[in-house]
């Protein structure tokens, strides 16, 4: 049974302490969870967790699961613990999680979600975790202020934070434009917008999505460097959507859109190698050699699969 920690002056707790602050835990590369519900999120998102403490007495589930992934786990008074956190409120669980690094060289993938001044925890947690949860893991920031690693916002993020790589700009303008210099097609959200983000013509590009200020929206001079502007369709009896809600129909389609739009060119491409052969003179069991030579097996089997697959969805049609 390991000894009780007692004391504030414990090295453990001081780690803890100085993670009450955005810069606290932005040097330390760490935030702190709270709560066996948010540790065990945490655990199950595959997070890395540097250890844990509970409270002396304490019971839980969480124990045992965090015996499985090997996390060091420490009892203390439950009185230090609240003490620890400053809050009035028992504390019977806290965990040190490690944050997803990023560095400016480390690539972003094929969406990404861009915060215009979006201020409430509660709805920058759910973006987070709707966009994660939707495969987007680029959330970018665009002042220096925007918290994402506060207790609020990881516990309505559901630990979602953890699996997201954090970008940061020092203004919306910064962000939209090295965005567009790293090839990103820009989606702006607007409910004055004439375009319906359903027919929004991508090019199948990546795509960055810019969502504003729960009250203002997306600021007028980020709107004006946006390749496209759209607004979700809403019926006469509400104006507007919380913007979480909104950020999550808005990815969804979008990234529907995005799947269409390369489906296209990839049609489109298949045609026109159809087309060269023909006019090449190469018809039936030639035209497949043909077209197949050069390819590896794996290759070929990729290929024949993709057609057979292209194929299934025409008939599907029909």
């Amino acid at each position: 049974m390991p000894a009780v920690i007692t004391s504030l002056k414990d090295d453990h707790l001081q780690q803890v302490r100085a993670l009450a602050s955005r810069t606290g835990r932005a040097e330390a590369g760490s935030c702190l969870l709270e709560g066996a519900a948010l540790i065990t999120q945490a655990v199950e998102a595959g997070a890395t967790l540097r250890f844990a403490l509970a409270a002396d007495g304490t019971s839980d589930p969480v124990a045992s699961l965090l015996a499985e992934s090997r996390v060091p786990v420490l009892v203390a008074k439950e009185s230090v613990l609240r003490q620890a956190v400053r809050l009035n409120r028992s504390v019977s669980w806290l965990a040190v999680a490690e944050l997803a690094a990023t560095d400016d060289d480390q690539p972003y993938g094929d969406f990404a979600v861009v915060l215009d001044n979006v201020l409430d925890p509660g709805n920058l947690g759910t973006i987070v975790r709707t966009a994660v949860g939707l495969g987007v893991a680029d959330i970018v920031c665009t002042d220096p202020e925007t918290d994402l690693t506060s207790r609020r916002v990881l516990d309505a993020s559901r630990a979602a934070v953890l699996r997201a790589r954090l970008r940061r700009y020092d203004t919306p303008i910064d962000a939209v434009r090295d965005l567009h210099a790293r090839g990103f097609e820009i989606v702006a959200t607007s409910g004055l917008a004439e375009t319906p983000q359903g027919s929004v013509p991508l090019s199948g590009r990546p795509v960055a999505l810019v969502v504003g200020n729960e009250t203002a929206g997306v600021a007028d001079d980020v709107l004006a460097l946006a390749d496209h502007v759209v607004r979700i369709p809403m019926s006469g009896a509400v104006e507007s959507l919380n913007v979480g809600v909104a950020t999550g129909i808005s990815v969804y389609e979008l990234r529907t859109r995005m799947a269409l739009a390369t489906l296209g060119t990839t049609v489109a491409e298949l045609t026109g190698a159809v087309s060269d052969l023909r006019d090449s003179g190469y018809t039936g069991e030639n035209a497949a050699q043909r077209a197949l030579s050069g390819f590896s097996e794996a290759e070929r089997a990729e290929l024949l699969n993709l057609l057979r697959r292209l194929r299934e969805n025409l008939r599907r049609d029909e």
